[in-house]
């Protein structure tokens, strides 16, 4: 970490409101991309990104290893996010028949820009979306990650699977 951020740390656990405000600008941009592919609105978003930043601010001295703050920051988004998924909507888990190794979309994705991923991403359903985002792009296990949505592994992998497979669907039809 620079110095710079670690005397910005030290100045926010003073309650230092301009130690803060800096903080959230160096921040707030990165976060609210992540808050936003767990969110069906840009206004679902900014509740996630003002409750995880409520969050750091008020968690900020557990902190143990400074130079994971950007980690960190990212992590508490993401569970910002998820609280506010599960707010505006309960998960709703699939068909827990499908295969997910029968699903295979993997050629179609790497061939396609990132950007153009992420927009058709955020026209999927919220569970397939959420699903998707946890699994796929944040890296956390399919237990995990049902475990933090409060559903059965075997749900979301169904729901991963079924996700991939409409999103590769929409790709190829480019419907989004």
């Amino acid at each position: 970490m620079k110095p710079e951020e670690a005397q910005l740390i030290e100045a926010c656990l003073k309650k230092d409101e301009k130690a803060y405000r800096r903080l959230y600008d160096l921040y707030a941009r990165k976060m609210y991309g992540i808050c936003r592919r767990y969110s069906r609105s840009d206004a679902a978003a900014e509740d996630a990104l003002h409750d995880g930043f409520i969050a750091v601010f008020e968690n900020l001295h557990k902190l143990r290893n400074v130079d994971s703050l950007d980690a960190w920051i990212r992590r508490t988004m993401v569970f910002a996010a998820i609280n506010v998924y599960r707010e505006d909507m309960h998960f709703v888990p699939m068909d827990e028949s499908v295969d997910a190794e029968s699903v295979s979309g993997d050629d179609v994705l790497a061939s396609i820009d990132a950007d153009i991923i992420v927009k058709a991403m955020q026209q999927l359903p919220d569970g397939f979306r959420t699903a998707l985002n946890l699994c796929e792009v944040e890296g956390y296990s399919v237990n995990d990650a049902a475990a933090e949505l409060g559903v059965k592994p075997s749900s979301l992998r169904a729901s991963l699977a079924r996700g991939k497979h409409l999103l590769v669907e929409m790709l190829k039809k480019k419907k989004f």
